[in-house]
């Protein structure tokens, strides 16, 4: 199972116990220039299959938080306040937490309520490629080429990745 939260819901996750940080040992991607793609063709592969999946469903871009055991947590900074998401294999479970009791034992029962089946699922389509690719026309005008360049690469920054240089 993982867990994605906003950055104020994954500061009550980190107060359990049990919760181990992820200090940047699952960091996602790595680039490289593959071939004669000329200019801008730039393959992004995404270690992580969650965080592949992720963002093909999503487009948008998570990292991993911890976890407490095998439950992984991760990142959106696009959720709201107090917005998560649990999933399942193919399913998933959205929740707002309503700040009442122990974070520990919501988080417990939250689960148990998922494990039992007393709470029904969003059934996903999700797309397992093995890689995404981003690519700019090489036949765009010059300023309209490093325009669209430098928004790839402000996205690859969002990722944490470095684009590979000509």
């Amino acid at each position: 199972m993982e867990i994605v939260a906003s950055n104020n819901m994954l500061r009550k996750f980190r107060t359990i116990k049990e919760f181990k940080l992820d200090m940047g040992t699952s960091k996602t991607s790595e680039t490289q220039k593959e071939g004669n793609r000329g200019p801008g063709q730039v393959i992004i592969k995404i270690k992580d299959p969650f965080i592949k999946r992720y963002q093909i469903k999503t487009n948008n871009y998570i990292v991993k938080s911890g976890n407490i055991g095998s439950l992984s947590f991760y990142t959106d900074n696009t959720m709201g306040y107090d917005e998560f998401k649990i999933y399942d294999k193919d399913n998933e479970y959205t929740f707002r937490y309503n700040e009442f009791g122990d974070i520990r034992n919501y988080l417990s029962s939250t689960l148990d309520k998922i494990l039992d089946e007393e709470i029904n699922p969003v059934k996903l389509d999700m797309n397992m490629e093995e890689k995404i690719e981003f690519e700019l026309d090489k036949n765009l005008p010059q300023n309209e080429f490093v325009n669209k360049r430098k928004e790839l690469e402000e996205n690859m920054n969002k990722m944490g990745i470095r684009m590979p240089r000509n």
